[in-house]
Formats: structure tokens, C-alpha cells, sequence
């Protein structure tokens, strides 16, 4: 959890979180993919070396101290140390576990000969390992304002990277969170606060989860996302939903489970800042079944909803909750859902300024 709101927001990201958890050991990464998601967001990809990976496996130098591939848990985030940038950035990790891992090699095709097909041939050596971030564009954060520099300038840049955190998936309270018990996680993101929660629903859809026994057929996931359309300088009210963060990742989600059932998902979407009288049907652009378009903020009514059953009965020993937005919207959302279900380890938030 993060702490209460005060004087945080002008300090350093390594001075704000020195109470949090962090691993020992520094990884170098590559900084190799830039995608503008939209006028205020980028996704970077970092590389790791398939030999740091590769260590667990090999001949260990030091007895005393093996080498370690680089892990994590989902909801994480990484110091991010650039080359001449005094102080870290700090940045969730919106990727998952298992991108990190290498992906197994694959045997070239033998029975088709390549003149025959048209279809081009798998590269065997599969994906390099990688994590993923999300970053806004904030010119008073120097981490976050090299990061934005024009792509040429820093593709391929060597970077250096710590993971941290102790807002993860699965709870991290597990003496008092009963995981074989859990039904319903209810997911709450304000803005940029969906990075962290994108990595755990995203890890939960790949079903990479053995370790926390939730093997449940129909474990209810309820994610409640708030935000604002992202637009240009000038720009006037958007017509699509397109460019908001990591939406058509959830969507993705959802067509997915829709077909393996795993998991029940429902999504509601709060668009903050948008004209009175604004034509929602406009803004899907085609189907909505798999989401619940709201023009305001998330208010105490939706909480209790989400928290509640079909009988309207509210279970906390079988609910948990992870809120991720800005300081006062969480305070917000933490107290409401607290209410709820009581102040017994169930509701996990962390703040980003």
C-alpha cells in the first residue's frame, strides 16, 4: 500500500517509496519498442538479455550468491535508472511474468516446403524477453521526460532496472486473505492508475495462476476504469473510445474469456470530461455488450454494486480489491469500498502522483 497523501508528490520516486520492498540486484535492459498510444501516453518495451534469463540454468560463478533471472509479480514496478538522469523513475509494469520468460524456440516447418506456401515462415527463435511500461508525457519529471524524447534519439539506449512493490497479485496479505476462497476481485483504475491493474488481469486471462489456487471456473472479475478522452493540445470532444489507455486490451480480455469461461468479467468505463448532452452511442463505435459507458465520475453506488452479489448480499471473506489513481480519488474509492467490507486486509491500493 501506498502511504497517506502528503508532501509525496514532490519528491523523488526512490525518497517516496524507500519503505517499499525492492529487489537487490540492478538488471540492464534495452530499450527496443516505442508506441504512441495516444497524445499523452507512450508504451516502451524493455528487452532483457535472454542470457540474464538463461542464468538459473547455467554454471553458477559465485556458489555463495547464484545468479537470478529477472521476476516479478504482477502490479510491480521498476526503478528505472537512464544514463545521465541523477534520480530513478519509477513506472508500474504493465506487462505480465510470463513476457519476461523466454519463449521457447521453435523447430523450423519440414513437411511443407517453403516455395509451396505463401505463408512466411515462423521465426524459431521466438520473442525476446521483455517488460512493458506506460508512460505519460510529465516535462517536470526527468525520467519520464527522456523517455519522451524523439524515438531516434533513445531506441536501443541501455537502461538499468530494479523491480518493486508490494501492490501485487496475488495478495500479499495471504494470513489473512484466504485465496481458495476469493469469487469476486474488483479492479478500480483512475487515469494512468490502470498500469499496475492491467498487468494483474492480464496475468489472470493467461491463467498463469497455479500458484495462488485459483483455479475457480467462475471467478467474477470487476473492473471499474475512469478516465478522461485522451486529446491534442486544441483538440475539441473526441468521437471514439480508440485511444484510451489499454482499452482495447480489456476488450481483447473479455472476447477471450467470453470463449474459455474462465473468468466473468464486466467492465465499466467513466468518462470525466465529457460535453453535456454527448451521444455515448457515438463514442463505441459499433458493439458495447462487453462494456458499460458512463459519462461521470465512480461514485459510492457503483462501489457497493460491484462488491455486492446477485442477492445483494456483501461476502468480504470471498472479495478482494485493488484501487490504483490519483491520491484524492483513491482516498476516495478506499474509504467507500472499506465501508463495504470492512478495514481486514481486503482492499489493496497504491497512489500515483
Amino acid at each position: 500500500m501506498s502511504s497517506p497523501t502528503s508532501r509525496k508528490g514532490s519528491q523523488p520516486h526512490q525518497l517516496r517509496t524507500a519503505a517499499e520492498p525492492r529487489q537487490n540486484r540492478l538488471y540492464n535492459v534495452r530499450l527496443s519498442h516505442i508506441e504512441q498510444v495516444n497524445p499523452s501516453v507512450r508504451l516502451l518495451q524493455l528487452t532483457i538479455p535472454p542470457e540474464v534469463q538463461d542464468e538459473a540454468e547455467g554454471p553458477e560463478l559465485d556458489q555463495t550468491t547464484p545468479p537470478q533471472p529477472l521476476t516479478f509479480l504482477p502490479g510491480q514496478w521498476l526503478d528505472v535508472h537512464i544514463p545521465t538522469i541523477s534520480h530513478a523513475g519509477g513506472f508500474s509494469i504493465t506487462s505480465t511474468p510470463a513476457d519476461a520468460q523466454i519463449l521457447p524456440s521453435l523447430e523450423p516447418p519440414t513437411a511443407i516446403p517453403i516455395e509451396e506456401t505463401d505463408i512466411p515462415p515462423i521465426d524459431p527463435h521466438g520473442r525476446p524477453p521483455y517488460v512493458e511500461l506506460a508512460v505519460r508525457h510529465a516535462p517536470s519529471n526527468p525520467a519520464s521526460a527522456w523517455l519522451w524524447r524523439p524515438a531516434d534519439e533513445i531506441l536501443g539506449t541501455e537502461l538499468s532496472i530494479r523491480v518493486g512493490g508490494s501492490f501485487v497479485w496475488p495478495p500479499s496479505s495471504s494470513g489473512v486473505v484466504e485465496l481458495t476462497r476469493i469469487r469476486t476481485v474488483v479492479f478500480v483504475a483512475g487515469g494512468v492508475g490502470i498500469n499496475p491493474l492491467i498487468s494483474m488481469l492480464s496475468h489472470l486471462n493467461n491463467g498463469d495462476d497455479e500458484a495462488t489456487a485459483l483455479q475457480h471456473p467462475h471467478l467474477n472479475i470487476r473492473f471499474l476504469y475512469s478516465t478522461k478522452l485522451p486529446r491534442g493540445e486544441g483538440e475539441a470532444n473526441g468521437t471514439s473510445l480508440d485511444q484510451v489507455l489499454f482499452l482495447s486490451r480489456l476488450r481483447q480480455i473479455i472476447a477471450s474469456q467470453s470463449q474459455f469461461h474462465r473468468l466473468q468479467i464486466s467492465l465499466d468505463l467513466f468518462i470525466t470530461d465529457l460535453d453535456p448532452g454527448t451521444e455515448l452511442g457515438s463514442l463505441l463505435g459499433g458493439s458495447s455488450e462487453d462494456l458499460t459507458l458512463h459519462a461521470r465520475r465512480i461514485n459510492r453506488g457503483d462501489l457497493e454494486k460491484v462488491v455486492s452479489g446477485p442477492d445483494g448480499r456483501v461476502r468480504p471473506e470471498e472479495t478482494v480489491c485493488y484501487v490504483c489513481g490519483p491520491p484524492e480519488m483513491t482516498d476516495e474509492v478506499v474509504e467507500s469500498l472499506e465501508g463495504f467490507l470492512g478495514k481486514g486486509e481486503r482492499v489493496f491500493y497504491e497512489k500515483w502522483w
